[in-house]
Formats: structure tokens, sequence, C-alpha cells
């Protein structure tokens, strides 16, 4: 697990799989999957990278983790392991472990049906099962004689309690004062968040802090929001020089999204997020350009948002590379804010997608599932 989508993804598994059974488990992970109860052994953050060629750059560093994690699983009777999303740092994981006799689960498909299909066949040699949280992948596996079973999202679970928590206790957002001041004005609240790993939060955030002060220019007193979901990610965002109504809080996105009007998201878990709080929003990523074009040159699906993955079209607009512009940022919002009929078009879709992931229970389905070899 590699990333701070990930730990959220496995802790809420993980409490479910301690919830029936008491177990030791150790790995990697970060902050969510230390508190239920892993032992952590690397943190999410020394193994986090982005893109092909970055990747590449920690290879080195990366093979002499696995090859550590190998030898302990192996010296204290490690039965199984259980892999979480980082798909290219797991199937590697999963082909030592098989060696030395370790069963894996792959918790979280890659996106094969998107880009490198060809992964699916180093799954079926290297891992007992997969566990998927969207419903149209585990046919892509049985094709090809793969047990793999839908679980659901974990996410969902974790946002209808937060919900359920804000309405029952409060959001604490709303005590900040800039953020009470335009709920009562009824001001437009817009959620920043470029990404959660260090390199998203290069390529991304100084382009929209532009595109803010682009939008500001003719639609003045709106409110953004950074949330820090830690506080790696919180000074690395206090090194930016931030807008005029712009502020930097210490919470996660949820709690921001929980007031937003509208939402400028980097491509990931958190545009999931966006639909589960019903706050219409942008799609952006950018990478270095040597990914870029290795990614061009093998993207099978013309979106990349996940919410427009589920919609089998574009109900989100995606703005990459080199569409990753202020001026596009700009002229995105105002769409979104001001553009009443394009705004209620997103808001119906993403309802549509709220409730067909919110119909599975996933970590139970996950423990359930996990806790068979344990009798």
């Amino acid at each position: 697990m590699g990333e701070e989508s990930g730990d959220l993804l496995a802790s809420s598994i993980l409490r479910e799989v301690l919830k029936q059974k008491k177990i030791p488990v150790w790995g990697c992970g970060g902050t969510r999957l230390k508190a239920a109860g892993l032992k952590i052994r690397y943190n999410s953050e020394e193994l986090s990278t982005i893109g092909f060629f970055e990747a590449a750059k920690n290879y080195r560093r990366l093979t002499k983790i696995i090859k550590a994690l190998v030898e302990e699983a192996k010296a204290n009777g490690t039965r199984e392991a259980w892999l979480v999303d980082f798909p290219g740092f797991n199937m590697l994981l999963a082909k030592r472990l098989k060696a030395v006799g370790i069963r894996s689960t792959m918790i979280v498909s890659p996106t094969v049906w998107a880009w490198k299909y060809k992964r699916v066949f180093k799954i079926r040699d290297n891992f007992e099962r997969v566990l998927c949280l969207y419903d149209f992948e585990p046919e892509i596996y049985h094709k090809l004689g793969v047990e793999a079973h839908y679980i659901g999202h974990p996410l969902t679970q974790e946002t209808v309690a937060l919900k359920k928590k804000f309405r029952d206790a409060g959001n604490p957002l709303k005590k900040n004062p800039a953020i009470s001041a335009a709920l009562k004005k009824k001001s437009p609240i817009v959620a920043i968040m470029p990404g959660s790993r260090p390199s998203e939060i290069h390529y991304h955030t100084e382009r929209i802090l532009e595109g803010v002060r682009r939008f500001q220019i003719a639609h003045p007193g709106c409110v953004f929001v950074l949330p820090a979901a830690n506080e790696k990610i919180h000074k690395l965002l206090s090194d930016y020089e931030l807008p005029l109504d712009t502020y930097l809080v210490k919470q996660s996105a949820p709690f921001v999204l929980d007031v937003a009007t509208a939402a400028i998201a980097c491509s990931g878990t958190v545009t999931l997020e966006c639909a589960l709080f019903g706050v219409p929003h942008l799609i952006l990523y950018r990478s270095s350009w040597t990914s870029y074009a290795i990614f061009k040159r093998v993207i099978r699906i013309p979106y990349i948002g996940m919410v427009n993955v589920l919609a089998g079209r574009f109900i989100v607009p995606e703005f990459l590379q080199r569409r990753f512009t202020p001026k596009n940022i700009a002229m995105g919002l105002e769409k979104l804010l001001y553009d009443e009929e394009f705004s209620m078009i997103q808001k119906t879709e993403l309802k549509r997608i709220a409730d067909r992931l919110t119909s599975r229970a996933p970590a139970e389905a996950a423990a359930k599932i996990l806790l068979q070899n344990y009798s």
C-alpha cells in the first residue's frame, strides 16, 4: 500500500477483519492502518512514487524493501499477504512471496480495463484471488479463470459514517470564521484538492492557484479551501502563496466536501468522494512529459476520472497535461458555479453513481473472503 487513498481503503477492511478474528497483522501502511492495528514496517510515504519515469528511478530502493519484506515473512511464518492497491510494487512482491510458498490476495484490481491489460496474466500467475472495488471488474478475471469478487468500495462506508457524524455532531469546519460567513451569505465554497502524493502536489498546486486568481478577477467573493490530510501535506501546501479568500485547513477532504459548493480535484479516489458528497467538480491531472507520453500510447479509454468510467461517458470535465492550464481551470469553475443546467446535470449523474457505490458493504464482504483460510 503506497499512498493516502490506499491507507483509507485498507484500514476499513482491516478493522472489520480484526473485529471478526484477532490475528497478527504487519506490513506497510500509513496513519489509518496503524490506528486500525497494523504493525508498520515501512510507512506509505517511503513507497510513494508517481508515473513511469519516477518509478524507474526508485526501482532499486523499492526492490530492497520487497526483499526485506519477503525475508521477514518467511522468517516469522506469515501464511498469506493481503496486498492493497499499488499494483506495480505489489505484483513484484506477490511473485517473490509465491516463490517462498506464501499466498497473496490482490485487494483493488489495477485499471486493466483502462491500460496495461496484460497485467491480468501476471495477476493470474501470482495471486490466489482478486477483490474488486467496482461491479464491472470481476468478469474481466473470470474470463481467464481467475477467482475474483466484487466487494464494493470501502470509501463508501467511511463517507456514509462521516456524513452521519457531521449531521449528528456537526462539522468543525463550520466554526471556521471564513467558512461560517460564506455559509451564512450562501457564497460559493470551493474545495481545492491537488492530490495526496508529494509529486502530485508539486505538479498541480501552483497551476490550480493561478486558475483561482484568474477566476477571482471576474468573480470575487468565493471562498476556497485546501484540505491537508496529514502534517506532511500541510507542510508542502504551506509553501505556496495562497490567493485571496483561500484557506489551508488541517482537515481531510470529506470535511471540506461537506460544506463545498464545487471542487477542483486531482484524478483519483477523491473524485469518488466528490460523487458521494454530491459535489460538482473538475478533474485535473499532470505528470512528467515522459510519463504522459507513455500513458497516452497505452490508455484504452477516453477518460481517466473514475466517475466518468462508471458513467461510461464524460459527466465531469477532465483537464489533463496540456489542457491543465489556469485559464481552463477558471473557465471550468465558472461553468460549474454559474451554469445551473450544467451543474444540475452533473449533480444528477453523481447521485446515480453514489447510489450504485453505496449498495454494498465492502469491508464486511472483504473480511469474509480474507478469513476463509482461518478456521
